[in-house]
């Protein structure tokens, strides 16, 4: 489980840019994060917990149940 913590933008570009269950606004500002081009900012970084990305609670929970999860894994 995740919690307090950063995904690489290569981990989670085909998420924002193919899948369905992602929330629109999340997708896209996570897709001012990472460009679409595959090898394009690879390594950038976008917080796991997008509403309390510094803090030890259950906001990413919710946030999976409001389909804002950053890893489509999670989702």
């Amino acid at each position: 489980a995740h919690t307090i913590g950063l995904a690489r933008c290569v981990n989670f570009r085909a998420h924002i840019y193919n899948d369905s269950n992602i929330d629109s606004s999340v997708g896209s500002s996570l897709q001012q994060v990472c460009p679409r081009t595959a090898g394009s900012g690879d390594n950038n970084l976008a917080p796991l917990d997008i509403q309390t990305p510094t803090y030890f609670d259950n906001a990413y929970y919710t946030n999976l149940l409001a389909t804002a999860g950053v890893l489509h894994s999670d989702q």
